[in-house]
């Protein structure tokens, strides 16, 4: 049948702005001729004999038909117009009568059902479109008074959709925020909630766009920056070191010290590569000489500050051959670092001689050697139990207890508004960090005593035998232990 071919593949039509009737309105007598006119097109096919319903809100819109094995929906409303070629699509392809039915007839899915492309289109640039209006909504303007039509007009003009996502670009770089966080509804809202402006000019940032204009930001000043380094008087001093962050990237943070043209200190972060292979000195130095080629001051460096790892040894001696100069002529050891590690052994006070082999650059400590010296001094007997209150909940909350007790007790009203206090954990990683674990136990000293002492007897308490001595298979937190008391 040819005209039944020719009718198999759908044009792109022209949307009608007015939904037809929907099918179960069709005048009973009418039903008849359009049933022929679906014979005249679909010449061979039957109507579908269905062993079940289908899901898709789409089928009573359509007539369902088969021919062999073939099952296609032809749209209803075409075959009531007459249309010379009615839109027609295989049952496995229903998404396509979502679209046809939208774009040409202007019907819509019903709530909750799936809505075809063209629909979620067509909502999407309505959102933009109404949007425009919701400027004056808010303000509940009236645009045929002249002076509140002004006032909806000062305020459209005033937003800056560029600074708006400048700033909000700035924010999330300056602290470290994951980029996603320009797409959480909740902030979306505070920004409507200030300004509609915001989403009517769809000044809302994604996590790519906030990626590539940070990238774009950085080459755009980093000009800028390699002007001042060339005009900076005289050498310009590099210190280096890396750390991992918390998504696992190996990282060298590499920062220039130098005086301006005024003569005034300044200091500049000019980069942060990632080290994905072997931390050795020679991929090290490799690394630090493609930043220092990037901001062209190749002939203008001056000394180095660096720890004591003996990677840096051979690092410096790499990058000394490339730019003209002995690297251990050229580098200085970190004092700050030298000194946390001197006070560590005074701290400990055992094995001074492993700190000295530190320094010097040999193998570290392995970490049974650190816990061994911490069992040993008064400061490891204290970070084992600060470590034993930090990691049990019912501790830190007893700990919290006693705290409120003792300030509702007080005769002094301001500190009885004093909130409890929680205790302070060293680490390996950040300078000082035994200090404040120090000074927050010597402010909590009382209650942490009593702590121990009420957590003894609840222990005795809970492993009490019939005799009212202590099970001897209990064995006493290390916390309680003798060994580890203060």
């Amino acid at each position: 049948m040819a005209s039944s071919d020719s009718c198999l593949i759908t044009p792109h039509p022209t949307p009608s702005p007015t939904p037809l009737l929907r099918p179960t309105e069709t005048p009973p007598e009418d039903e008849d001729n359009h049933e022929a006119t679906l014979r005249y097109h679909f010449r061979g096919w039957a109507l579908s004999e269905r062993s079940r319903e289908t899901a898709s809100w789409a089928w009573p819109f359509g007539y369902d038909i088969q021919k062999d094995e073939q099952r296609r929906w032809v749209c209803r409303a075409c075959i009531r117009k007459r249309n010379p070629c009615p839109g027609n699509f295989d049952s496995d392809g229903i998404q396509n009568a979502y679209n046809h039915l939208f774009s040409e007839h202007g019907i819509r899915a019903p709530f909750s059902k799936t809505k075809g492309t063209a629909e979620k289109k067509a909502d999407s640039l309505s959102v933009k479109a109404t949007g425009q209006k919701s400027i004056v909504e808010a303000l509940k303007l009236d645009l045929h008074n002249p002076r509140e039509q002004a006032i909806a007009n000062t305020v459209i003009k005033r937003f800056d959709r560029d600074h708006f996502q400048r700033l909000l670009m700035n924010w999330i770089v300056a602290r470290n925020h994951s980029f996603s966080i320009a797409e959480e509804n909740e902030l979306r809202e505070i920004f409507d909630y200030l300004n509609p402006s915001v989403s009517v000019s769809d000044a809302n940032l994604t996590h790519t766009t906030i990626k590539e204009k940070a990238t774009s930001a950085f080459k755009q000043h980093k000009q800028k920056v390699v002007e001042v380094l060339r005009k900076a008087p005289g050498l310009i001093h590099i210190s280096f070191d890396g750390w991992r962050s918390g998504n696992r990237h190996a990282l060298y943070g590499v920062c220039c010290f130098f005086r301006d043209e005024n003569n005034k200190p300044c200091k500049v972060t000019i980069g942060v590569p990632e080290l994905s292979v072997s931390h050795t000195g020679t991929n090290i130095a490799a690394e630090i000489l493609d930043v220092i080629e990037a901001y062209q001051i190749q002939d203008k460096i001056g000394y180095f500050t660096l720890d004591n790892a003996e990677n840096n040894d051979t690092a410096m001696e790499i990058i000394g051959g490339e730019l003209g100069f002995v690297g251990k002529t050229r580098r200085g050891r970190c004092f700050g670092h030298t000194l946390n590690l001197s006070a560590k052994s005074i701290l400990f006070g055992h094995k001074a001689d492993a700190f000295e082999r530190q320094l010097s650059g040999q193998a570290p400590l392995s970490e049974a050697e650190h816990l061994l010296w911490q069992k040993r001094g008064p400061v490891g007997k204290l970070h084992n139990v600060v470590v034993f209150i930090h990691r049990s909940d019912k501790l830190t909350d007893l700990l919290r207890e006693l705290q409120r007790t003792a300030f509702d007790q007080s005769p002094d009203p301001k500190v009885r508004t004093k909130k409890p206090l929680d205790v302070v954990l060293d680490n390996d990683t950040r300078w000082l960090s035994q200090l404040y674990m120090i000074r927050r136990a010597l402010q909590l000293r009382d209650h942490i005593e009593l702590l121990i002492a009420r957590y003894r007897v609840e222990f005795e308490q809970q492993h009490k035998t019939k005799r009212g001595t202590t099970k001897k298979s209990a064995k006493l937190p290390y916390i309680c232990e003798p060994e580890h008391q203060l």
